[in-house]
């Protein structure tokens, strides 16, 4: 027989592990320079609340839920135009092995609606939910586990409104990672907005109440970044600027400089 690899986890990720199919880099793309200037002075990202539906889990009473995430997209450059096209072409790129091990994000789980592990987790979550029953203290480590893996979850595919029209889409192809602040939580603010609760005011509400809890922040070093990314040259000139004003010494003002990378030219030339 020839050689066969071991699975056999790790502690950590190693330090001298390469992905060869999937990006050495996570990156956080958004549509307004606003957002990304945010996380240059903030020197972190900010995690937002998201509403996520849950129809494609066929709960009864169960349609939605709203919680705090950062998502990453663990496509290679060479790739990305299309998703760019749809969640913008703004974005910082931060070193995959720095922030699988300092802040413990996570692939999230794309879920075929009808296998058998989707069945098993519905049969598991309905014995609890909109029941009434009471939860006993043994299953409160169960409860949890559900709770968390509910926020790693997506369906293979749906139906996403794409300029103004809904379409088929593939939420596989967008190769997601999250990270969810559920370590030291603040207990002034809800991890998990319920059916009833999850609404675009609360979205918006609790969202801005993460401003003022440093706590719950990305906050990378400057060696974590690899590129900044910009879509052209009039914001190429506007991200140069506003590097040039944080309370920086040269050398790092020079060092976030040069990893700006225009993605115009990059979708253009390699995709």
């Amino acid at each position: 027989m020839g050689n066969s690899i071991q699975l056999q986890g790790t502690i950590e990720i190693p330090a001298k592990l390469k992905w060869n199919n999937s990006a050495n880099i996570l990156c956080n793309y958004m549509k307004e320079l606003e957002y990304l200037e945010m996380i240059l002075t903030n020197k972190a990202i900010i995690p937002r609340y998201v509403i996520e539906p849950l129809l494609y889990l066929k709960i009864e009473g169960l349609h939605k839920i709203a919680f705090p995430m950062t998502c990453f997209c663990d496509i290679p450059l060479a790739k990305v135009g299309g998703h760019m096209s749809h969640y913008g072409r703004y974005g910082i790129a931060l070193d995959k092995h720095a922030i699988i091990n300092k802040f413990r994000v996570q692939p999230i789980h794309y879920m075929n609606p009808d296998s058998a592990l989707v069945n098993d987790f519905k049969s598991a979550f309905s014995d609890y939910y909109n029941t009434g029953k009471k939860v006993h203290p043994e299953d409160k480590v169960l409860l949890n586990y559900l709770m968390s893996a509910i926020m790693y979850m997506k369906p293979i595919s749906g139906m996403e409104k794409i300029e103004g029209e809904e379409r088929p889409y593939v939420f596989q192809d967008e190769c997601e990672w999250r990270y969810i602040p559920t370590e030291n939580f603040p207990k002034d603010l809800k991890l998990i907005l319920a059916e009833n609760a999850a609404t675009e005011n609360a979205k918006s509400y609790y969202s801005k109440a993460l401003l003022s809890h440093p706590e719950t922040w990305i906050k990378f070093d400057w060696e974590d970044i690899r590129y900044i990314i910009v879509p052209d040259e009039v914001a190429l000139k506007r991200i140069i600027e506003i590097i040039k004003e944080l309370p920086l010494g040269d050398s790092q003002k020079y060092f976030l400089i040069s990893r700006i990378e225009v993605s115009m030219r990059f979708t253009e030339d390699l995709v």
